[in-house]
């Protein structure tokens, strides 16, 4: 592992591919709604090293949706800049990603976007119950595992104002910031885009059902196959299997979140908006 801050002769093949990625990610949460503008965004793990690649501030921020590799700069983990930024400047809640990745050794990527649908849920008070089952499996699991929320709204700018958001954070890859956005983890971008989108899914769902009155939620027999099955695959992914890796030899150990990125960056190319920003209406 490299000393803090110190370059390092990490591929740049590897890491201009990471950038990639990255922006990549940034463009897709913006089509899909969780951010607007110039606001949220994603990191990754600089490859053995402390550091991480995160989205900053172009002088000229054009926004996620139009987000550049350019615009993926490295960051040490006392969150100084490493090397030349060509002008784009590190984010002011930096600490949202270089806290965790000191944190969470298990993670490889970070996401933190302002989703309308989780927002709307914290201001209003409704929680992320299990209201529906097979249209979308992962938010149901993740509503089963429970999303904990934390209760301050200001922007996280310091250390200090970081640490205990990541306390109420715990274990879990998604916590909701009340009245703010979402902080979500995961073992890749991959992983942690398509878990940003199933949280806002699962939000939008809820406020949207609740909306008629008390939705109920999915059948007690149908929580316990739920569960049992999220069991079934964290003891898989232990064990270095997944369905997704036997289906497509060469893949990452249970990274079966790849198989929504072909879909995910496919619909990126057609410049479709998938969710508008008050509605949640599909509008292609």
């Amino acid at each position: 592992m490299a000393r803090v801050g110190e370059e390092t002769n990490v591929d740049t093949a590897q890491l201009d591919h990471l950038r990639e990625l990255v922006a990549t990610s940034c463009q897709i949460l913006a089509q899909h709604g969780l951010v607007t503008g110039s606001t949220g965004h994603v990191s990754h793990r600089v490859p053995g090293t402390a550091d991480i690649l995160v989205r900053g501030r172009p002088h000229v921020d054009r926004g996620l949706r139009f987000a550049e590799p350019s615009s993926i700069i490295r960051v040490d983990p006392n969150a100084r800049t490493v090397g030349d930024t060509n002008g784009v400047a590190r984010v002011s809640e930096i600490y949202l990603h270089t806290e965790v990745y000191k944190r969470r050794p298990d993670v490889n990527a970070v996401i933190h976007a302002h989703p309308p649908g989780a927002v709307l849920c914290t201001i209003n008070s409704v929680p992320l119950r299990p209201v529906f089952g097979g249209f979308n499996p992962g938010g149901a699991g993740m509503a089963r595992a429970g999303v904990p929320t934390y209760e301050r709204s200001i922007t996280l700018q310091t250390i200090e104002e970081t640490l205990p958001m990541l306390d109420a954070m715990g274990s879990s890859d998604v916590i909701l910031l009340s009245r703010h956005g979402i902080l979500v983890t995961g073992r890749s971008v991959e992983d942690v885009t398509s878990r940003a989108i199933t949280l806002e899914i699962l939000a939008r769902m809820n406020w949207i059902s609740t909306r008629q009155g008390d939705p109920g939620e999915i059948l007690d027999v149908d929580k316990e196959e739920f569960d049992r099955r999220a069991r079934t695959a964290t003891e898989a992914r232990s064990r270095g299997e997944s369905r997704y890796a036997q289906l497509h030899p060469g893949a990452p150990a249970g990274d079966e979140s790849r198989s929504n990125w072909p879909y995910l960056t496919a619909l990126l190319e057609t410049g479709a908006v998938y969710y508008d920003d008050i509605g949640f209406g599909i509008r292609l």
